[in-house]
């Protein structure tokens, strides 16, 4: 049998994408800086029902490492300012090796699946 734990956590923060107005005119808008409540689930793989991870521990974390490295100076809130979900993922991949899936949503709504090559 193959065995995940998966964390799910919210955190506000702000982003934009500087070439929305080139490439998709329509919402323009995404090229200012904008904020949304960023969802994540994070996937890590385990070995045994007996949790290689705890997750509780593993979502503290994580959210410790998104502060650390995108917090504002003056505020609480995460600034991604131009990462997209994909990008924010792949970071999140980077820093948690044991991490193999990650999703990352704006506002719950509209996200990105993020893998390693070999998961």
């Amino acid at each position: 049998m193959k065995y995940s734990v998966v964390v799910t956590f919210s955190i506000e923060g702000f982003h934009c994408w500087p070439d929305a107005k080139d490439v998709f005119p329509e919402v323009a808008f995404l090229s200012d800086r904008h904020r949304h409540m960023f969802g994540f689930r994070c996937y890590a793989r385990v070995t045994h029902t007996d949790r290689d991870e705890e997750f509780i521990l593993l979502n503290r974390k994580i959210q410790k490492g998104l502060r650390i490295a995108f917090t504002g100076p003056e505020t609480n809130v995460l600034e991604f300012d131009s990462m997209s979900c994909e990008a924010i993922g792949e970071w999140l991949l980077e820093s948690f090796p044991e991490l193999y899936k990650v999703e990352v949503w704006e506002d719950w709504e509209n996200g990105a699946i993020i893998k390693r090559s070999k998961a």
